[in-house]
């Protein structure tokens, strides 16, 4: 090696280039003594063995340990954090450690019995199993057909299993073990909207409006504190708080149900839904895998300029958001109950309003064979109205069962004051005739007039044709009489008698839903609802059609709506919208047409798209065109930040002028101080990556860390596992990340925190010597002073450390028992590099 540089370059200090020279050299030597031994014995590992000559060419590296490399880069024993995959399905991260086996091979996985319990493995099944097992299994050894591989550059231990030997559970299902409470800390949530109409001002009101969601609450281990209000102020000026929930809550494992003390809701799978003020103890089908869960509702519908949706359920304001001009559906409501409907109202820029009834019901869906699903709830009936009468004491138990041969019974009791009602009910699982399901409840309700009994029958129809790509469904009401009441309409009866009204019963109701995939000619969906009344020949009905497809890059979608309540005249809109991405700008051109019940014709025509590296930045110009009100236009834009979420629309056309603006994010309060957050949503975690300030999370728009190196990543799923990754490029140059992804499963509600493993500090090139002047040996290990490697001496002494202090000690290790230490101290007047040179003696 001496003879390719230069002799007046060997009698002097080796120089940079021949440092790299050496190094490059070095490794290309190595790399084929490792490829020449890979050839050589495939079939058994054999230690390679090395001629340290090779590196005293030229003089130097007198002593040269190699024996970590006989077998490849060599896994030390000790304890590590590693991800462990079981048949390429992550589990988690678990602290392993490893043992040495063989003399200088790798150290190997010390798996115990718990762990493998843990990890799904029925140990019974394993042939060669002594009892009671050892501290350390040999899982290859006990089952032939199983293989375990460590990758330590990706920290990953894979275990490969036969099904045979794991014990059986139901698909996407994670131990419980496995779920975290999270830390003690506090939260608040915020969502402020305002917007200023000149119309409004103009017809002598303030023209302004505001509306505000506030939550908080407080974790101690695995009870959960919420407290919601909301404040709505008018365009005339008149505001009003509106306390929404306050409620205790916990998760009870063992039941696979949620314990909750306060203001809540029923449940509506059996009995029309409702809020309450009280106890409920309840099953969380959150806890069950992804192949035993159920479903939740969507709200479709249309805007013809910059508006605000507003959706109340029982006369509480459950939802309230401005969407852009054109289709939009709501998918992200938090549902106070799962039955009930829910009046949708859709505020126009100009002061026109359109409101329709959403349906909203919670089919019982058939159970599997030996599960159950139950909710007891006792309290005080609640609304958002103030009047007293509307507040009776009730309770409600009910309860589902999945039997063999693919039937479901389940039934309930509703006892109130003045009201009681029963259900029964069963199901069954028709295989290629489809699903049904038929019950019957019979209600008494009595008041000051007298009582009245009645009965309802229900019935229930869901159908897949997999060949056809249809799905249907259908839900079936039909009354006795008159005199039938679910409970809310009771107690809306009992107020109304009062003042000497009467309250309309309805007579049968049909909905029906059915969506068609026709391949590549696109999407189609049909849902349709229809009621009948008592005493009146008139009928509700609501019908939404709509048929999406594209061509090459052109989408086109065609929305249908039409509907008509009791007493008021037949609504209809028509829309047909196409769409074609502009370029590679990433933004997308849109033009609409649409014709409501006055016969007027609508035009649109918008701009959309996001910007900034991570789409941070939505935004939207829309212009549109009416036979009534001439021109108008408005824009769009919405950026997620590290601290919260900003929105801001402004429309303007003839005769009016809007401006919205909403502000909404969080907080989080925990032992090391307050971060702030975009809104939280229910499951929270709180990333910790020490001293690493600006650095993304993937997959979350807009996600930063702050100065103290904390992040808020809101909205987790619970009880699944939720994978967290950080981006490197924006590390610092004095950060080194250990570990950038790991996996959290939370509980419902909790704040899981998700630390990473950094160095914060220096990287530093160290050139190190002995006593005598002569580089360290090739391959020594060097050790900071908490036992923590952290790297290895390369040729010519050369060593790249991470994360160093301005000043320490390092530990340097190498052959049989030889070591030394090296104090350094970083100069403070050095020039600011990504890494530091320093020249150390090691003594």
């Amino acid at each position: 090696m001496s003879s390719l540089i230069p002799r007046s370059a060997q009698k002097n200090e080796p120089s940079e280039v021949r440092v790299v020279w050496q190094g490059l050299l070095g490794q290309c030597l190595c790399a084929w003594t490792f490829l020449v031994a890979a050839l050589v014995h495939s079939a058994e590992p054999v230690a390679t063995m090395f001629n340290e000559a090779f590196l005293e060419l030229g003089g130097g590296q007198a002593d040269v340990d190699l024996s970590m490399f006989a077998f490849g880069s060599r896994v030390l024993a000790g304890e590590y954090r590693v991800d462990v995959l079981r048949n390429d399905d992550l589990l988690g991260r678990f602290t392993i450690r490893f043992i040495e086996h063989d003399a200088g091979r790798d150290a190997v996985p010390c798996l115990s019995a718990e762990q493998l319990v843990e990890w799904g493995l029925n140990l019974a099944a394993l042939p060669a199993m002594s009892s009671p097992p050892p501290a350390c299994i040999d899982l290859e050894a006990a089952f032939p057909e199983a293989r375990v591989a460590y990758d330590a550059a990706a920290q990953r231990l894979r275990l490969s299993i036969p099904q045979a030997a794991l014990s059986r559970k139901a698909r996407g299902s994670i131990d419980s073990s496995r779920w975290d409470s999270g830390i003690d800390a506090a939260l608040f949530d915020y969502q402020l909207s305002l917007a200023r109409n000149d119309e409004g001002r103009a017809q002598g009101g303030s023209g302004n409006t505001l509306f505000g969601r506030l939550r908080g609450g407080i974790n101690l281990g695995s009870w959960r504190l919420r407290q919601y209000f909301t404040y709505n102020r008018d365009s005339i000026g008149q505001g009003s708080w509106q306390a929404g929930r306050t409620y205790v809550q916990r998760d009870i494992q063992a039941l696979n149900g949620q314990l909750m003390m306060g203001d809540g809701y029923t449940l509506g799978e059996l009995f029309e839904g409702f809020q309450f003020r009280g106890v409920q103890l309840s099953s969380d089908e959150a806890m069950l895998p992804d192949s035993l869960r159920a479903y939740a509702p969507t709200i479709r519908g249309v805007a013809q300029s910059n508006a605000r949706v507003v959706v109340r359920q029982n006369g509480f304001i459950i939802y309230s958001a401005y969407v852009a001009p054109g289709p939009f559906t709501l998918d992200d409501l938090y549902p106070t109950t799962n039955g009930g409907d829910l009046d949708v109202t859709i505020l126009e820029a100009d002061g026109r309003q359109v409101r329709y009834s959403q349906a909203f019901s919670s089919v019982p869906t058939l159970l599997r064979d030996g599960r159950w699903r139950y909710e007891v709830s006792a309290g005080e009936y609640r609304t958002g109205y103030e009047d007293e009468q509307l507040r009776p004491y009730f309770f409600q138990g009910t309860l589902a069962r999945g039997l063999s041969g693919d039937f479901s019974l389940y039934g309930g009791a509703l006892l109130g004051q003045g009201y009681q009602a029963g259900l029964l009910g069963i199901g069954r699982n028709m295989l290629g005739f489809g699903a049904l399901s038929l019950d019957l409840s019979d209600a008494r309700t009595c008041s000051k007039v007298g009582c009245l009994s009645g009965q309802a029958l229900r019935v229930l129809y869901g159908k897949t044709l997999e060949r056809t790509a249809t799905t249907f469904s259908m839900t079936g009401y039909r009354y006795s009489g008159p005199e039938y009441y679910s409970f809310p309409e009771a107690v809306q009866m009992q107020a109304l008698e009062g003042d000497g009204l009467s309250f309309p019963s309805v007579r049968s109701e049909l909905q029906v839903d059915l969506s068609q995939s026709m391949g590549r000619w696109g999407a189609l969906f049909v849902s349709a609802r229809q009621q009948r009344y008592w005493g009146s020949n008139d009928l509700e009905h609501f019908v939404q059609l709509g048929y999406s497809g594209s061509y090459r890059q052109l989408s086109y979608n065609l929305y249908y709506n039409q509907y008509r309540t009791l007493f008021g005249a037949p609504e209809r809109q028509l829309m047909i919208s196409v769409s074609i991405p502009l370029g590679s700008s990433g933004a997308s051109g849109m033009y609409s047409v649409s014709r409501g019940a006055d016969q007027r014709l609508y035009q649109q025509a918008s701009v959309f798209g996001n910007a900034l590296d991570d789409h941070r930045l939505d935004y939207g110009v829309t212009f549109d065109r009416s036979d009534e009100q001439g021109s108008r236009g408005s824009l769009n834009l919405g950026y997620q930040g590290r601290y919260g979420q900003v929105d801001f629309g402004h429309s303007q056309g003839q005769g009016y002028e809007q401006t919205n603006l909403e502000l909404s994010g969080g907080m989080v309060a925990h032992a090391n101080g307050l971060t702030l957050s975009q809104p939280l949503g229910e499951t929270v975690a709180l990333v910790r990556v020490p001293d690493a300030e600006g650095l993304a999370l993937q997959s979350q728009v807009g996600v930063r860390t702050d100065g103290r190196g904390y992040a808020v990543v809101p909205s987790l799923t619970p009880y699944r596992s939720n994978r967290l990754s950080l981006s490197m490029s924006g590390l610092g140059e004095n950060v080194e990340v250990m570990t950038a992804a790991q996996e959290v499963v939370p509980t419902r509600g909790a704040v899981v925190l998700a630390p990473f493993e950094a160095r914060s500090g220096y990287r530093l090139m160290l050139r190190l010597s002995d006593a005598q002047g002569e580089p360290l040996p090739f391959g020594a290990r060097i050790v900071g002073a908490n036992g923590q490697e952290l790297g290895l001496v390369g040729p010519e002494g050369l060593a790249y450390v991470a994360g160093a202090e301005p000043a320490g000690k390092l530990n340097v290790r190498w052959g049989a028992g030889r070591s030394c230490t090296v104090a350094y101290r970083v100069p403070p007047g050095a020039p600011q590099t990504p890494v530091r040179g320093l020249k150390e003696s090691c003594l």
